[in-house]
């Protein structure tokens, strides 16, 4: 509902003006001739916004986290499956979120409930909160009449969707950190170690080895300020340039994305981690009644990575010519092969939904027994590099005692 505010003349003659809600200007212009108003200007009166808020909902910070998506939709499920109303559990919600963000958009919701806007066309004006898995289960739920149990298949779905995402964050948070900790270090040791050592071979007048001078050399050359400020310029010339190929350069991001699945171990996760989630999310759809086409297009969004996407693309072209999904995804190498195997057991059963719901648990045990090896193998062999590198500079730098002490014997 919009405001507007109006200029005109009552049946007197008299001039008048205020303000009035309707859903557009013509029928604002209805209302104000049915009050036997003359000679009406009518203007669309714009909502002021509150600073604070217009700041933190620009660009990424306009993005709610998943998690708080997720104690919404439970509060939401839980509430409306206890007899309340849309309207009286979003109050509810509303008073205790504490993400302002977040209770501003669901404030919004409030009042377009209020005029008479039925909660799925509400959700789909928020895609900053609400993606298009939840707006099709929201309207499927209406529809049919069952928005309780909807609401409870959007929480299972989500909570798989977040230990997917936390399983894959797990995965990367061991090696990172002990890059950067080795980075770190090797670091420290190239500008407070290695300059003593310096020094006191300087002193000594000692012939350096080879693996000693190019430890010193490097010291040397992190030391000198300019080196220092062209590797930074360096570094971050390299990460802007790869960003903006990856969003503005298709061949270079496809690329790059059919690499990252040939990676040993790691391409394995992206993999399971995808088939899990696009499983999960085709059985909610199946099971609320929605097309195989509407399925496949919301379904192309599940990831990101463009070998799947041009994968879901290709198959949801040839899904009009009446072709089954199984056989569509046979085709296409990106996908595992037992997946189609599997679609194709639920096609002939009937059982389309709790077969890809079973798929989609499958693949979820997979990618976390995949996880869980990774972490496993991957702790020995980053503590292996982590010690590796630092004796090897331990070592080059005590080689020329080494070898004066082998002088002197």
């Amino acid at each position: 509902m919009k405001e507007f505010s109006y200029k005109a003349k009552d049946k007197k003659g008299r001039s008048i003006n205020g303000s009035i809600k309707a859903g557009n200007r013509n029928d604002a212009l209805t209302t104000l001739k049915a009050r036997k108003y003359t000679k009406i200007r009518a203007k669309e009166l714009k909502p002021k916004k509150d600073p604070t808020l217009t700041a933190i909902t620009w660009g990424p910070f306009g993005k709610i986290p998943n998690k708080d998506v997720l104690v919404f939709t439970k509060k939401l499920a839980t509430m409306v499956r206890s007899g309340l109303t849309i309207l009286d559990s979003l109050n509810l919600i509303s008073s205790q979120t504490q993400n302002v963000v977040f209770r501003k958009y669901i404030n919004e919701m409030i009042k377009d409930i209020n005029v008479g806007m039925p909660f799925s066309e509400v959700v789909r004006k928020h895609p900053s909160c609400f993606d298009s898995i939840f707006c099709n289960m929201i309207e499927a739920g209406e529809i049919s009449g069952k928005l309780d149990q909807f609401l409870d298949r959007i929480v299972d779905g989500q909570e798989r969707m977040e230990k997917i995402r936390s399983g894959i964050k797990s995965a990367l948070f061991y090696p990172v950190t002990l890059i950067v900790v080795t980075i770190l270090i090797v670091w420290a040791m190239l500008i407070f170690v290695v300059p003593t050592f310096q020094e006191m071979y300087a002193g000594m007048g000692v012939e350096l080895p080879a693996p000693t001078q190019m430890i010193i050399d490097a010291s040397d050359w992190i030391m000198d300020g300019g080196n220092f400020m062209s590797l930074i310029a360096t570094i971050v010339g390299i990460i802007f340039t790869h960003r903006m190929l990856m969003k503005h350069a298709y061949p270079y991001r496809a690329s790059v994305h059919g690499m990252m699945l040939k990676l040993p171990l790691f391409g394995n996760i992206i993999i399971k981690s995808t088939v899990a989630r696009l499983s999960l999310l085709m059985a909610n759809l199946f099971a609320a009644g929605i097309g195989v086409e509407e399925i496949l297009k919301v379904a192309t969004n599940v990831t990101t990575n463009t070998k799947f996407i041009e994968a879901m693309e290709r198959i949801n072209d040839r899904v009009v010519t009446g072709s089954d999904l199984s056989d569509l995804f046979a085709e296409e190498t990106v996908f595992p092969l037992e997946l189609s195997q599997l679609i194709k057991v639920g096609e002939r059963t009937g059982n389309m939904d709790e077969m890809l719901a079973s798929i989609a648990r499958y693949y979820q045990e997979e990618f976390e027994a995949v996880v869980s090896g990774l972490t496993t193998i991957i702790e020995p062999v980053m503590i292996v590099f982590v010690g590796g590198m630092i004796g090897v500079m331990v070592v080059a730098l005590y080689l020329p005692i080494f070898s004066a002490g082998d002088a002197f014997a």
